[in-house]
């Protein structure tokens, strides 16, 4: 690591180390170790940011502000959309092959049940049939 490196890990991550990851944390502490000049004036400016949005008053929306900007934005004609525009859309098309899946499977298996009850049925008839010693064609032709 470089100062550099350490200037600009400072402005990404802040002043406070702890809050690095921990690949570049390792690396800045050891920076901070050999050249201990160049890493606290990497650190510095980082630090007091820091400590001026700590410091920064927390901003907080009424709910009376929030509801004369609603009914502004609903007097100008204005509509709400949707917080994902080809939601409803990839829905639709979802849902149509969700559906075209459960029609296959239905005609999949009302073929396989007319085929199993034919077979069914051939059985009962070769298991009914009194004649002995004759195969399945003989009896059913």
């Amino acid at each position: 690591m470089n100062a550099d490196r350490m200037r600009d890990l400072a402005e990404a991550w802040g002043g406070d180390l702890r809050r690095w990851p921990s690949a570049e944390r390792e690396a800045a502490e050891v920076f901070a170790r050999t050249q201990p000049d160049a890493a606290e004036r990497a650190l510095f400016e980082a630090r007091q940011l820091d400590a001026a949005l700590d410091a920064a008053p927390r901003v907080v929306v009424s709910t009376d502000l929030r509801d004369r900007v609603i009914a502004s934005a609903h007097a100008a004609g204005l509509k709400a959309r949707a917080a994902w525009p080809g939601l409803r859309r990839l829905l639709w098309i979802g849902g149509a092959s969700w559906a075209a899946a459960a029609c296959a499977g239905v005609v999949f298996g009302m073929t396989l049940t007319r085929d199993l009850e034919r077979q069914i049925q051939l059985d009962l008839v070769l298991e009914q049939s009194p004649v002995g010693g004759l195969d399945d064609i003989t009896v059913l032709g």
